[in-house]
């Protein structure tokens, strides 16, 4: 690939809709094994996209954010935008991995949908094991959608069906058998949907309470009480996740990292990963680069 491409701006999607140039035009793309092998890509990427893929059997190891997960038969992979990525395998098993743009149900179903999908927020668990029966039931709605590939309004009604599935198995793994979200889990969920997208170009709460419609007070107290962390604290756990994630890499440099993360001076940049984890990221990024010697 062209060494443009190989930046944290690279845009997996559009790359991938490019090789396609018969499908343009859809906020979509259905990959496979062959697909990912073939385009190798190697380097870290953010996430701009959505994607929900299967897995037919072992050989994929994809890192996001801080977590590396091993892609195994039954493995329901889910990532929502605003996070790193990085596949760490190129030979993959048999799978079907869709990546779509939140558009995708404008003439279907409100794009608020999203919001109500936990499994997406980049602090959650990104792989689903599912047992063998939910993976058989899983298994035919994939093949459907590749059947209706080039359908896309009938691709919508089953993504949609696999994504309302797929929370209620997301609950019962990590919520207790919940059956649906209140206003304020709503709320919090559609949060911290926001901050992964903006937290770069965006690290104030008023941004945020703006976008919910609600005040900056109201909306860190609604935080505390549902997740235990308030706006500001959220926030800022994203922009230090993501910088430990950046920091890992040997080929960013810090100053780099506080580019990518919106800062305009370092000095700034490494004061605020100093007060959140009590070291320099130089520190930091040395500790991690030592005991990693295999990223790059």
């Amino acid at each position: 690939m062209k060494s443009e491409e190989h930046s944290i701006s690279f845009d997996f999607l559009k790359h991938l809709k490019s090789k396609k140039m018969d499908r343009l035009d859809v906020p979509y793309y259905l990959a496979s094994k062959e697909c990912l092998e073939n385009v190798e890509i190697t380097h870290v990427f953010k996430n701009y996209f959505y994607t929900i893929g299967l897995y037919y059997g072992d050989g994929a190891t994809i890192r996001i954010g801080n977590k590396t997960y091993e892609l195994t038969r039954g493995s329901l992979l889910t990532i929502g935008p605003g996070v790193s990525c990085q596949w760490l395998k190129t030979n993959f098993p048999l799978n079907d991995t869709l990546l779509f743009y939140d558009d995708i149900f404008v003439n279907n179903f409100s794009n608020s949908f999203f919001y109500s999908l936990e499994f997406f927020c980049p602090d959650e668990q990104s792989v689903i094991q599912l047992s063998d029966k939910q993976f058989e039931e899983m298994q035919q709605l994939f093949q459907t959608l590749r059947m209706v590939v080039d359908k896309p309004d009938v691709l919508c009604g089953i993504l949609y069906s696999i994504l309302i599935i797929t929370q209620k198995h997301f609950w019962r793994l990590h919520r207790g058998n919940k059956i649906e979200l209140s206003d304020k889990e709503h709320t919090a969920v559609k949060f911290r949907e926001l901050v992964a997208k903006n937290f770069a170009n965006h690290k104030d709460v008023a941004f945020y309470s703006q976008q919910l419609n609600i005040s900056s007070k109201y909306l860190s107290e609604l935080l505390v009480d549902q997740t235990g962390m308030s706006a500001k604290k959220w926030i800022e756990f994203h922009v230090m996740q993501e910088a430990k994630y950046l920091l890992s890499f040997k080929d960013q440099s810090v100053k780099e990292v506080a580019f990518q993360l919106g800062y305009t001076d370092t000095s700034h940049f490494s004061r605020a990963f100093r007060n959140y984890d009590g070291q320099l990221p130089t520190e930091f990024k040395n500790a991690v680069c030592n005991l990693s010697p295999s990223l790059n």
